[in-house]
């Protein structure tokens, strides 16, 4: 997949969201660097007052490369419902792609794509 195409899928699916009546607040941030790095940042806020905060950076040069990406899903009260990560770790964890769970356990996983991770969000609302 293309950085383009990549870009144009993310947006149609935030797109449904409003659409669909779910969203009460969409922010968007793209900035697009030399050599296809593309930063995103956005914050949702959803029509039960929870937060989507999304941070990522990737390399789209020859492929969807993420160098590091945060997906943090929070209640209207500040707690974390679940949170997909790549950041390191201390003490280190045995995987590099991991979620953290409501309850505080950080399981091995890897990020879905954006329509099952607003699916996963969904089911909260």
């Amino acid at each position: 997949m293309s950085l383009n195409s990549y870009i144009r899928l993310f947006r149609e699916n935030l797109s449904k969201l409003q659409e669909l009546g779910y969203s009460e607040s969409l922010k968007i941030n793209e900035e697009i660097r030399a050599n296809k790095q593309f930063i995103l940042t956005v914050e949702i806020i959803f029509s039960n007052g929870s937060t989507l905060h999304i941070k990522d950076y990737i390399d789209g040069r020859y492929k969807i490369d993420r160098i590091s990406y945060a997906y943090h899903y929070q209640d209207r009260n500040g707690k974390c419902l679940f949170r997909y990560d790549n950041a390191t770790h201390k003490p280190p964890l045995e995987f590099r792609e991991h979620k953290h769970k409501e309850d505080g356990t950080i399981i091995e996983a890897p990020l879905p794509d954006i329509s099952e991770l607003l699916d996963e969000v969904i089911q909260y609302l």
